[in-house]
């Protein structure tokens, strides 16, 4: 079988969208539902820091795996663990089922759509896509957007949910080993190419030496700065978007048939800006857009624990959201630049595995202060932890631009296209 090379970015946006969809319910209901069992949020916690540390270690490996295995197989690998995950609890429901099923899915705590630990090969693939140097980012931002939509749609289908706790808890999971099931056949495909052989053409341009304002003591500094605003804003995100449906209940006593309609407006709105960024065709003018968005989104995450009533705090989490989440893909596209050419897959990997180290430590934090009755300390540290990072990103900027590798030619010279994954031919346009 073969994938016309147009389709590509289509069809990881699809399996995007898919996944946000289950995502997106659990979001909104898993936590209140396992409160509802009389799951203590130090059990569901830590429950949680467990998953997010197993979605690290795996990020980690898969990154610099994708750079010599087919992404295409990696990637398909990751979503057929997404269908298997669920079912021991599908068949046998328990606490220890269901906390399987949690470690191995990342149920609850996906934000974006995203493959979780298998994502570094799913940038790998949008970055040696054929059009992708005409633009550059356009892919990630739209790639981002899909995931964003299904999470507001998973949200939705939550709103006004007759449901028992129980019975939520198994339709999340059913979906997600449902909609895995699809991912798996739009993507098959992809795991049929032969590899390994050279990601890069023969005429690709060399790296830069080393001494170069773009060369590998400069890469090494600006991922380190990447790598620390990540962490950061990581456990700034880890305080919050897991958790924040339990929030609503402890703050307002707002269950997910109230709150998942405003959890899915926030999703939606990130969707609609995370679509706008990907059609902005200056690449310069990305950063200071990104670096504005995210200013008005910590500004509402600064308000957002002293919101009066459930309305206000819906509207400041929803300008937190779109401001936080929509650039994602467009930082996702800048850390495949700052390493040499033959390790992509371990810059996305870097960048992956960074965001998610310290967003470890997040829901067991919030469940531990909750636990001892501080319910807005969570979203108070969260803000000031994201200024911090929002600063870094800013200085990164500064540093990258000196080096220029936001230049659309130094991001085409990243982006040209052959390897395991993408073969192009002259004649079909196909990929083999």
């Amino acid at each position: 079988m073969r994938i016309n090379a147009g389709d590509l970015p289509f069809l990881l946006s699809t399996c995007r969208l898919l996944r946000g969809i289950a995502q997106g319910y659990l979001l909104a209901t898993l936590l209140p539902n396992l409160h509802a069992l009389g799951w203590s949020s130090l059990r569901w916690g830590t429950l949680l820091s467990g998953a997010l540390l197993a979605d690290f270690l795996l990020t980690a490996a898969v990154g610099s795996l994708a750079d010599r295995l087919s992404p295409g197989r990696i990637l398909l690998a990751g979503d057929l663990l997404g269908i298997l995950s669920p079912l021991p609890y599908l068949i046998h429901p328990g606490p220890l089922s269901l906390s399987a099923a949690i470690l191995l899915s990342g149920a609850g705590q996906r934000t974006n759509g995203s493959p979780g630990p298998w994502a570094p090969p799913e940038q790998l693939l949008l970055s040696r896509h054929p059009a992708t140097p005409g633009r550059p980012f356009g892919f990630f931002a739209r790639n981002m957007a899909a995931g964003l939509l299904g999470m507001s749609a998973g949200a939705l289908l939550a709103w006004e949910s007759a449901l028992s706790p129980a019975a939520g808890i198994r339709a999340g999971l059913a979906a997600l080993s449902a909609l895995s099931l699809l991912a798996v056949i739009l993507i098959l495909p992809l795991g049929q190419r032969p590899s390994p052989i050279p990601p890069f053409p023969a005429d690709s341009p060399p790296d830069p030496p080393d001494s170069a304002p773009g060369g590998r003591d400069g890469a090494k500094r600006k991922m380190a700065l990447l790598v620390t605003s990540n962490i950061l804003g990581g456990l700034s995100l880890g305080l919050v978007d897991p958790v924040i449906a339990t929030w609503f209940l402890l703050r307002f006593h707002a269950g997910p048939s109230r709150t998942a309609l405003y959890l899915s407006l926030a999703f939606l709105a990130a969707a609609g800006v995370a679509m706008a960024l990907g059609r902005i065709d200056r690449i310069r003018a990305l950063p200071a857009t990104v670096i504005l968005l995210q200013s008005v989104s910590l500004a509402a995450a600064l308000l957002l624990p002293f919101a009066p009533s459930l309305l206000p705090a819906a509207l400041l989490y929803t300008i937190r959201m779109a401001g936080a989440r929509a650039p994602g893909g467009i930082r996702q596209a800048l850390a495949l630049t700052l390493l040499p050419k033959h390790q992509t897959g371990l810059a996305a990997g870097l960048h992956l595995s960074s965001l998610q180290a310290a967003q470890i430590a997040g829901p067991l934090l919030a469940g531990l202060l909750w636990h001892a009755g501080r319910t807005d300390t969570p979203l108070i540290a969260a803000a000031l932890l994201s200024g911090i990072s929002l600063a870094l990103f800013w200085t990164l900027y500064r540093f990258a631009h000196a080096g220029d590798p936001w230049s659309s030619g130094e991001i085409r010279s990243r982006c040209r296209v052959s390897g395991p994954s993408v073969q192009i031919s002259e004649n079909n346009d196909q990929l083999n």
